[in-house]
Formats: C-alpha cells, sequence, structure tokens
C-alpha cells in the first residue's frame, strides 16, 4: 500500500515556487540552486508576508547560538544572496523590504495553487457517469446530407488544420520565454555599482599621500576587474571629493548612485602598514564586513585580493579565477617597483608639465626594478600621452613612445584593458588611423566595461568621426562610472555645438565648471558657446576667467581672438595673432588655433595655410577639423576638401 502524500500546498509570488516540506526553490518550475540559510530566510519571510520580521526573530529560529557573534555578518550574506537569486534589489524592492536596524518584510504578492490532487490511497477519485457518444446521423444511400451537418464538418475539419499550427507557434514561443528567462542574469539589467572611497590618511608624516592616493587608484582598478557585467565601480574623479567632504553614506550613494561604499583608513610607519576595510551597504548603511589588515609593502597585492574576494562574496557575484589571474597580471612582488609606480599616478593627475616629467621618471624607475610589470608601462604611456595631448613638447616626439609602452604591456598582459585604450588615444590623435582607433577603443572597452576613461575617449572619437548618437551614448555610459567628472559635462556640450544648438551646450558647460571650480577649459568652453550665440561680453569675461586659472595659453589666446574677430574687434584679433606669433608663448602654439583666429577674422587663406602646417606637423586638434561648425565656412574651398581627403575623415553632413 503506498504511503499517504502530504497535503502541501508550494508558496507562489510572481515566477517562484517555494516548496516549504523539500525546502526548494522554483523559477518557471526549475529548481534554483541556492543556499540552506536564504532559503529558511525566505521561508519565515514567506509565512508572514506584510508583517516586519525582525532581525532578532531571524537569529532565534534560523542561527544556532554559537553563531551569535557572526550572525549579523550571516544574514547579511544569506540576503544579499536571496535577492541575487530573486533578482530583487535593496533600493528598489519588489519582494524583500529592508527596515534598517529592525529587519524585513515580504511585500510581494503571495498565493497558494489548489491543493494538490489526493493519491488513490488517500481518497479515491469520484464516480464519473458515462457519458454516451452522440448519434451518428443515419444516412439513407443516395441522399445529399443535410446543410446543418455540412456545415459543421466544414468547421470541424477548418480547425484542425489551423489547430496544430497554431499550437506548435504557441510552444515555441513559450519555450523561447521560458529559456530567456531562465538565462537572463537579472543583474545584466542594472548592475551592482560600488564607490570606493578615499582612504583616510592616519599617517603621522603626511608626505605619505601619494602612497594612500595611489592604493586608493590601484583598488578601484582592481575592484574594477572583478567581474565588470555584474559590478560598476564608480571611477577616481568623482569619488576624490569625499576625501575633504565627507559626507554620511547615504547622500554618497544618492549622489554617485550606488549600492555599497568601500571605506577605509591607511597608517603607515616605515615599512608597515595597518590598513582597515570596510563595505558599507547603502540602502540601510549596514556594515557588511570590516577588516584590518597589517601587510608591509611587497604583501599589498594578497589584501588586494583578499577585499576583493570579500567584496564579491558580500555583494554575492562570483571570484572569477581569470580575475584572479588578471589581479596578478596587473601588480608586482617587487616593493620598491610598487612604491615608484604608485608615486607615478599620484604626479600623473596632477596634469602638469613638471609633475607629468616626475611621473615619467618614476614609471621608468618601476620598470627598471621590474621589467615584467605591465601597468608601469601603460603609466608610461599616459603619461607620454598627455605631454603630448596638451601640447606640452611636440607629439611626434611622445606619442610614438606612447604606443610602444602600450604595446610592451600588452605583451606582459595580454588583457590589460588599459594598455589599449593607451594604444588606441595614439592612433586617435596622433596616427589618424581610424579604423585601429575603434577596433582598439572597443578591445578595451570589451576587457573593462567599468574603464570610464576609455568610454570617454572612445565617445570623444566618435564625436569626431561625426557620429554623435553613438558619442553621445558612450558619454553617457561614461557618466553612470563617473556622474561627478567635469570633462563629461565639457564633452556634452560640445556635442551639442556639432548639432548647432549653443543654447543647449550652455547650460553643460556651467555644470562643469561647478563641478569644478578650478576648470579653465570649461571657462574656453563656455566663451565658444556664448560667441555661437552673439552674447561676446560674456565670452570675454570667460576667457578672463581661464586666465586667471592658468589655462593653456595658446587655447586662452585663440578663443579670445576669435571672441575678438567674430565682434568686430578686428585691432584686438591681429593683436592677439602677434602674441601668439611672438615665440614668448610658454609651451607649443598649434598651428590649428592660429587657422582658428584667422578662419574668424575672414581670412581664409591664411587659415589653410596654418590648416595644412598643422596636418604636416601632426597637431593633434586636427581631428577636429571635420565636424565642429567653426570650420563650415571653408568646407567647399578645395583646399580644405583635399585636406579632409589626406585625414581621410568622414565629410560632415
Amino acid at each position: 500500500m503506498n504511503a499517504e502524500r502530504p497535503n502541501v500546498r508550494r508558496i507562489l509570488f510572481g515566477v517562484f515556487e517555494l516548496d516549504p516540506s523539500s525546502g526548494e526553490l522554483y523559477k518557471h518550475g526549475i529548481k534554483i540552486k541556492l543556499q540552506d540559510q536564504p532559503l529558511q530566510v525566505l521561508g519565515l519571510l514567506l509565512e508572514r508576508p506584510g508583517e516586519v520580521v525582525t532581525r532578532d526573530e531571524l537569529r532565534q529560529r534560523i542561527w544556532d547560538q554559537d553563531t551569535f557573534v557572526d550572525f549579523d555578518h550571516s544574514l547579511n550574506i544569506s540576503i544579499n544572496k536571496l535577492r541575487d537569486a530573486l533578482g530583487d534589489s535593496a533600493s528598489s524592492p519588489r519582494f524583500i523590504e529592508t527596515l534598517p536596524r529592525r529587519g524585513y518584510r515580504f511585500i510581494g504578492s503571495v498565493r497558494n495553487p489548489q491543493p494538490p490532487v489526493p493519491s488513490p490511497a488517500s481518497s479515491p477519485p469520484p464516480e464519473v457517469s458515462p457519458v454516451s457518444p452522440p448519434p451518428v446521423p443515419e444516412t439513407v444511400v443516395g441522399a445529399t446530407p443535410s446543410t446543418a451537418t455540412t456545415t459543421s464538418v466544414t468547421r470541424l475539419e477548418s480547425w484542425k488544420r489551423w489547430f496544430v499550427p497554431a499550437a506548435v507557434l504557441l510552444i515555441f514561443v513559450l519555450a523561447a520565454v521560458w529559456f530567456w528567462q531562465r538565462n537572463r542574469d537579472p543583474l545584466q539589467r542594472r548592475r551592482v555599482m560600488l564607490a570606493v572611497l578615499p582612504f583616510e590618511n592616519l599617517a603621522p608624516d603626511q608626505n605619505e599621500a601619494y602612497f594612500v592616493a595611489g592604493l586608493h587608484d590601484e583598488l578601484i582598478a582592481q575592484l574594477g576587474r572583478l567581474h565588470p557585467s555584474r559590478l560598476g565601480v564608480i571611477a577616481r574623479t568623482s569619488v576624490t571629493q569625499y576625501a575633504t567632504n565627507r559626507k554620511p553614506v547615504d547622500q554618497i550613494g544618492r549622489e554617485l548612485h550606488v549600492d555599497y561604499v568601500l571605506d577605509g583608513a591607511i597608517r603607515r610607519v616605515g615599512d608597515r602598514f595597518r590598513i582597515t576595510a570596510e563595505l558599507i551597504q547603502v540602502s540601510d548603511q549596514t556594515h557588511l564586513w570590516t577588516e584590518t589588515y597589517e601587510p608591509n609593502m611587497s604583501d599589498m597585492l594578497g589584501m588586494q585580493e583578499d577585499v576583493a574576494r570579500r567584496v564579491s562574496q558580500a555583494i554575492a557575484i562570483e571570484f572569477l579565477p581569470e580575475a584572479q589571474q588578471e589581479f596578478r597580471q596587473a601588480s608586482t612582488s617587487n616593493a620598491a617597483a610598487y612604491e615608484a609606480y604608485l608615486k607615478g599616478r599620484y604626479l600623473w593627475h596632477q596634469e602638469t608639465r613638471p609633475s607629468l616629467e616626475a611621473a615619467i621618471a618614476q614609471f621608468q624607475r618601476a620598470i627598471e626594478l621590474d621589467s615584467n610589470y605591465g601597468p608601469a608601462y601603460v603609466g608610461l604611456a599616459d603619461a607620454y600621452g598627455v605631454m603630448g595631448g596638451y601640447g606640452f613638447v611636440p607629439a611626434d616626439q611622445v606619442l610614438p613612445k606612447a604606443k610602444a609602452a602600450a604595446a610592451k604591456a600588452l605583451e606582459l598582459a595580454p588583457n590589460l584593458a588599459e594598455a589599449y585604450n593607451s594604444m588606441a588615444f595614439v592612433s586617435f590623435y596622433y596616427e589618424w588611423d581610424w579604423n585601429e582607433a575603434e577596433t582598439l577603443f572597443r578591445k578595451s572597452i570589451a576587457l573593462n566595461p567599468n574603464n570610464s576613461l576609455a568610454h570617454e575617449f572612445f565617445s570623444s572619437f566618435l564625436h569626431a568621426m561625426g557620429r554623435l548618437d553613438q558619442a553621445e551614448t558612450e558619454n553617457r555610459i561614461a557618466k553612470e562610472l563617473d556622474p561627478l567628472d567635469s570633462w563629461l559635462y565639457d564633452d556634452r556640450g560640445w556635442m551639442f555645438l556639432s548639432r548647432r544648438h549653443p543654447e543647449s551646450a550652455i547650460p553643460e558647460f556651467r555644470r562643469a565648471i561647478e563641478l569644478n571650480s578650478n576648470f579653465p577649459a570649461a571657462h574656453l568652453s563656455l566663451a565658444v558657446a556664448y560667441n555661437r550665440t552673439g552674447q561676446f561680453a560674456q565670452a570675454l569675461a570667460e576667457v578672463k576667467k581661464a586666465e586667471a586659472l592658468s589655462g593653456d595659453p595658446t587655447r586662452v589666446l585663440e578663443i579670445l581672438g576669435s571672441t575678438q574677430a567674430l565682434s568686430g574687434d578686428v585691432a584686438g584679433a591681429k593683436a592677439t595673432l602677434d602674441k601668439l606669433l611672438s615665440g614668448n608663448i610658454q609651451g607649443r602654439v598649434s598651428p590649428y588655433s592660429i587657422a582658428l583666429i584667422y578662419n574668424a577674422l575672414g581670412n581664409k587663406e591664411e587659415a589653410m595655410n596654418w590648416l595644412e602646417r598643422g596636418y604636416r606637423e601632426k597637431d593633434t586638434w586636427m581631428v577636429w577639423t571635420g565636424t565642429l561648425v567653426e570650420w563650415d565656412t571653408l568646407r567647399l574651398d578645395p583646399r580644405f576638401v583635399e585636406l579632409q581627403r589626406q585625414l581621410r575623415l568622414p565629410p560632415r553632413s
């Protein structure tokens, strides 16, 4: 005799089912792999839908007393794994709502199916009266069937003819939807976002600031490689402001649109360190974990690996083996080389000619100490790139060196996304190889979608190619990773200028200045927008602000001369040209800048002479002749048409 089956209902919510008797969770009928504790938490929440289940109740029901010390960490892990399985979000919950410092509440709609059909042993099915088949109509030989009978048969045959294909199509559609839902990763719709705040410097010697800042950069870079499709990491530019302007975690979460914050402090005495790191969930300010490390310089890689592993466990993403391999490729066991690299990165971010020269020296020292240190070659490539891109030295003196250094980095670490980005920069601004530049940018982004700089540079490339819709898309992605980067607003303003909407560009440039008051380039961009709208007095005021902020002398004079020419101050524009041509300007004078003023004065011949010189001298600004509105007056000039052909720039629509 068969044993009696218990009459247990499965609990249904959304597309999920929980079987309380077996403790199994199903999605679309497919069993989901989930550990026991998260399942028990779900079961308890589903017992009381709509009610608050306190953390203490969860501890008493699920956790043993001897795990009390680690209870908070274990519960947070269980809730995160549960949300991951359900595709839920702490910030926008569909199922599990967090009540800070109290507990959790199940807010989804819960329903139960009908009780399962009992087995024959427990209750036999009711008797069913036999149904006689319908009588077959009598047919007389030689007689014609009635009209009603003929119509009925015709409808039946027609229904049969269409039913099978329709049923097959319906089954195919349902199977496709099921397969899509089964394989769809809910976090791909919205990646978990993390901000790594600048660590507090507790060292008695504040000259160690370079180390604190450098390690901060390294953690951002390493965590960005962790699982880019599942975890987005906010870029350095947007988090550095919190070093001196500490704010509550929930406010930081709102400003950066992040789910988690990694914070900490560093104290260095000699070659010993004490580093404290903690991961905080923004939604309820829960501290998911806190750890203290006491490494020496050569142990830094192990410390960073452990932080990455703890982060991945806390937010329920897998610490992939390839991520661990990339961690090690992007580091060094040579303590002195690592310290030189951190100093180089610290100096590189200052973006002045003296700081870049010092950064190059530090990267070269790191390479001398460890010739297989890939990131040191990337740092060298980036420093050379900025030197040439900003015009501190002629591009042909440094940009080939930048590409060679990036190529060496890829030889040592073939999946180093930053190296591809450095090579793409040179292909774009110096070699003018548009196909190679696009291939390299895409490769860099594919390897690490968290590299906001790659998205920003690729956006500029697409803008120069006249592909403004795609450029805006990349700019938007970069903003998600670096929401407070003033350069991204400046870039977007120039896209509006290229669309001939200067009135829309003005708010973008103003926002860039709000985010960074010490940003001369944005004042010059705003001056260009004012020129386009005929507000020449406002444009001149912005040029003066840029000059007061020690903006690039060539760019300041370029925009000043253009403003003077467009406003009718011909004498002033010519005097500005004389300053540019005097040879007394600090740094390299761009032929492009001189051409721009001549063009504003209406002297097309001289404008073309200087543009052709810019082509011969590999002036990096030449990439913008294809798309910027300023050159529209020359687009039909045969010399300009030939120049565009030589540059292989797409025609402006």
